[in-house]
């Protein structure tokens, strides 16, 4: 009879223990060397991994058509402002710091644009206004003309009061911003004394400039690549919209999506740069006045930097925790290390092997292969991985040590080895397959970052599941007995004397889960029924809390964020809609005479104000909204002159219609700018009725614009399609993964009833766990609780039903396995008995790791308490600290109370129950014979 297959690999890494820790050493060396860095080819932001379908990326896609290299995608907007109050004005020495940091703006806008010209062929030459790179040389010489400005202005404020340290290109005059001037105008074969004149102040400011300045193509200007323009209060034209009497803000336009991976070089550069100026400058001014950065881009950079920081503390404390369990568990150093080394090496194989195929995507090296993994997948990976992973080996060392321990069948070491780990396959692997089967299911999320992330964390978990049933056995093959050191085995002919940690003999009884099992299957009804009982109260309040999330991106950040604070003060001087307005794109299927095209533009531009939540509307006759339709101006007025001087400012030429021959009298562009926070409820609602009405009149035969193609973009209609997306990928996920989990445990388990009430279990659990969280963070975050993070959800449930069905598989197997040779109430509580120990230190290993999570929010304060200074921003990122401390709870919660008195109680009532049926029915068979 051929031996079975658990049996046969248990043998071949016993017998080739050597050649497979090389092989594994080997393997990861290579991988590690071959694979770019994770930071390298991890991608993030949301809004980009939308279905190509929503309007929103269509949107967003069509304007990357129309105006290409112009779309301005975010903004970081710099606020200068004192509190809301009685003294709330500026003061006149406030102007020093504000034309600080204007100076040092604009010549970093003119750095960017003139390599952006360089990028597009400009070689130097004079502009003819016909080339790609024309635009950008124009901005290029406005912005060091504005630099320059700003810079002779901020002098004359402070020349009588300049700092006594050494000259450098930016303080106390801005010597670079003259020398590039003076080097542009050159290049375009400009005048000779406008050129000598630049290049004179410039060396008289920083005689040694020629040295230090460096060609403006070989400058590093990486942080600050995204910029396409800066509009600022000091701007002739619409500078009077950006200031208020207490506030100035500086807009810096950029061309990334605010959660692009790039924002947080920016993000950092431009805070650099705010640190620079209040050193500068600050004590020019009297105490009070603030300058603090906020906008979509900053909200986003700073979102990244908190999950960088997640990141850098979940896998330090991560692996912390799980040392101090094992070292709680085992007692023994080698016990603690090999796990620690084979997750070591999971982790270096699996995150390298990611990285390599992802850039292999990327280049398109392997037709069809298509993978991404993004910035909050690795933590994800570490701590799945890790928990996981140190529960596969606790679950094999203990069954090592229930093998060494049993007398009559062990007589060497290797025999151990091979019977442990081939007595706990089929566990471990229907356990990490419940895990990789679930997760898999994010693949047909219609959303990128589920459907790509799911399968990446899968994928890196089938590596785990590999090391733990090759090179851990065969760690512990090699060290021999002296892995339970200090702890004594004394292996003879006839027996094995066994001293582990307090116990000896039978090492796997434990009088205190012999008691649970024993009071389980006396009173197993009252344990079901009570537990589920007790279970449904949060289990019900989380149900009716499922769909009770934010997608407020600024609510995600704690108040440590200094981009929330910019938004505090922004918001007590301007309307937040005003740096994120609603993009409305208008395509006919022909062309339209210019004048008419103007006039339709008009005549829906009244009715746009007329809808709900309206503030301005902003197009081509109007490019600020300052001039509603009812608004009466005379020909000659003030008014009259700003809108002329507006429509051909900067900002709005190019703006509202495309010069593409495509779209040049088709397409028109109208900003709308909406009452309300862009990523609230309620702006969203709002919106969603504008969309209507557009979409109405495109389907009217008699309006302007019948049968054209409508497209709102912006943040908030790409809020509203990622809560559309993202809604229905839910519910097709938690009924896919359901699914597929509860075949696996089918195939593993082999008994339907058993295996629909485990996923009912886990899915009770899930609810009153989702219950608790908002519960706990309701309380947490007092007022300020808006919601759970949106992606919680969905996490919390693939991750909690997958992850939860680990230690019900653990526990069901070995009942199947002793009820081969025991009656089901023996085997019940020998089972509960033997398991109980390793499975709840396995969910404290799991929960642990989880909780880690958590530590953005609470390591940098206890760091701080003892002297020391955590490293990063400081800044929690509540998604993450929320998701994490919903899976710690959530697998204590299967560890202790489902997998401790739900599983038994069900398999004991089942038992009772069959139990009753067979007596009664051979009651009967003898009352018959009778």
């Amino acid at each position: 009879m051929p031996r079975p297959l658990s049996k046969r690999w248990a043998s071949w890494v016993v017998r080739y223990s050597w050649w497979i820790i090389g092989a594994w050493i080997i393997l990861a060396i290579t991988l590690r060397v071959a694979a770019p860095r994770w930071e390298d080819v991890a991608l993030d932001g949301d809004f980009d991994y939308l279905p190509v379908k929503m309007s929103s990326v269509a949107g967003g896609r069509l304007l990357d058509e129309a105006f290409p290299g112009e779309r301005s995608r975010s903004q970081i907007v710099l606020v200068l402002s004192r509190d809301p109050g009685e003294n709330e004005k500026l003061r006149k020495t406030d102007a020093i710091v504000g034309l600080d940091l204007l100076r040092r703006l604009y010549h970093k806008l003119g750095e960017v644009s003139w390599q952006r010209a360089i990028k597009l062929g400009y070689e130097g030459g004079p502009d003819d206004n016909t080339q790609p790179w024309s635009p950008w040389i124009k901005l290029t010489r406005e912005a060091f003309d504005t630099a320059i400005e700003s810079d002779d202005a901020f002098y004359e404020r402070i020349a009588n009061n300049v700092p006594e340290t050494a000259p450098t290109l930016e303080e106390p005059r801005l010597a670079i911003a003259y020398w590039d001037r003076g080097k542009l105008i050159e290049s375009l074969g400009g005048q000779d004394d406008l050129v000598e004149r630049d290049f004179e102040a410039a060396l008289i400011l920083k005689s040694r400039i020629p040295k230090l300045a460096l060609p403006i193509g070989e400058r590093d200007l990486t942080s600050w690549q995204s910029l396409l323009d800066v509009l600022s209060w000091q701007d002739p034209v619409i500078g009077s919209r950006l200031k208020k009497s207490g506030a100035r803000l500086a807009v810096m336009q950029l061309s990334s999506e605010l959660a692009a991976t790039g924002n947080i070089a920016t993000v950092e550069a431009v805070d650099q740069m705010i640190k620079d100026v209040v050193r500068y400058s600050g004590d020019f001014t009297e105490p009070g006045l603030k300058l603090e950065l906020t906008g979509s881009a900053a909200i986003g950079g700073e979102t990244l930097i908190a999950a960088r920081d997640a990141i850098r503390y979940t896998e330090s404390i991560t692996v912390a925790m799980i040392l101090l369990i094992l070292a709680f568990v085992y007692r023994a150093p080698l016990l603690i290390f090999v796990p620690m080394i084979s997750i070591a090496i999971a982790v270096i194989v699996s995150t390298s092997l990611i990285a390599l195929l992802t850039d292999w995507s990327a280049r398109g090296v392997v037709p069809g292969l298509d993978l991404r993994v993004f910035t909050t997948s690795r933590i994800f990976i570490v701590v799945i991985l890790f928990g996981a992973g140190t529960d596969f080996c606790l679950f094999l060392i203990s069954r090592l040590r229930e093998e060494v321990s049993n007398q009559q069948l062990k007589r060497d070491w290797s025999l151990a080895c091979e019977d442990g780990l081939s007595g706990v396959m089929s566990a471990l692997i229907g356990s990490a397959m419940t895990t990789v089967v679930g997760l898999g299911m994010l693949w047909i999320a219609s959303f990128g970052k589920f459907h790509y992330t799911g399968p990446v964390i899968a994928l890196c978990l089938l590596v785990g599941l590999c090391v733990c049933i090759s090179l851990t056995p065969a760690l512990l093959r090699v060290i021999g007995p002296a892995s339970f050191w200090p702890s004594t085995i004394v292996l003879k002919s006839d027996t094995v004397t066994v001293s582990i940690g307090d116990t000896s003999g039978d090492a796997g009884s434990s009088s205190l889960w012999s008691m649970i099992a024993l009071q389980i299957t006396r009173r197993p009804f009252l344990g079901l029924f009570l537990g589920l009982g007790i279970l449904a109260f949060p289990a019900v309040y989380g149900f009716r809390q499922e769909s009770a999330v934010t997608y407020d991106l600024s609510s995600q950040l704690s108040h440590a964020a200094k981009s929330r604070s910019g938004l505090r003060s922004l918001s007590s001087h301007f309307a937040i809609g005003e740096i994120n307005p609603v993009t409305l794109l208008l395509v006919h299927d022909h062309d339209v005479a210019r004048e008419d095209f103007d006039k339709q533009i008009k005549r829906l531009t009244k009715q746009i104000y007329a809808q709900e939540g309206v503030l301005t509307v902003r197009n081509a006759d109007d490019p600020l909204g300052d001039f509603s339709p009812d608004r009466e101006m005379g020909l000659l007025s003030g008014d009259a002159w700003k809108r002329r001087a507006l429509r051909n400012h900067r900002a709005a030429q190019r703006h509202f219609f495309s010069s593409i021959d495509k779209y040049e009298n088709r397409l028109a562009r109208i900003d709308i700018v909406m009452d309300g926070d862009p990523f609230s409820l309620e702006t969203s609602r709002r919106v969603s009725n504008l969309g209507k009405f557009l979409s109405a009149q495109a389907s009217d035969p008699n309006a302007d614009f019948s049968k054209a193609t409508v497209l709102l973009t912006g943040t908030t209609p790409s809020i509203i399609d990622l809560r559309t997306v993202t809604l229905k990928d839910n519910r097709r996920i938690k009924v896919a993964v359901v699914i597929a989990v509860f075949i696996v445990l089918l195939l593993v388990i082999r008994r339907w009833l058993l295996c629909t009430y485990l996923i009912v279990t886990v899915l009770i659990s899930y609810y009153a766990t989702l219950g608790l969280t908002v519960l706990f963070f309701r309380y947490a975050y007092g007022g300020d609780f808006v919601g759970l993070d949106w992606k919680l959800p969905l996490f919390l449930f693939v991750i909690l039903v997958a992850i939860g069905q680990d230690y019900n598989v653990y526990l069901v197997t070995r009942i199947v396995e002793e009820e081969r040779r025991l009656g089901w109430i023996a085997a019940l509580r020998r089972a509960v008995s033997r398991t109980g120990g390793i499975i709840t230190a396995c969910g404290l290993v799991m929960a642990a790791t989880f909780f880690s999570m958590t530590s953005s929010a609470w390591l940098p304060a206890v760091a701080h308490l003892f002297g020391f200074e955590a490293s990063g921003g400081g800044i929690a990122l509540r998604g993450i600290v929320e998701l994490g401390f919903a899976l710690g709870l959530g697998v204590l919660i299967d560890t202790f109370y489902v997998r401790t008195i739900l599983v038994p109680s069900f398999v004991a009532a089942i038992g009772t129950f069959r139990h009753r049926q067979s007596k009664a029915a051979r009651l009967s068979d003898e009352s018959s014979g009778d």
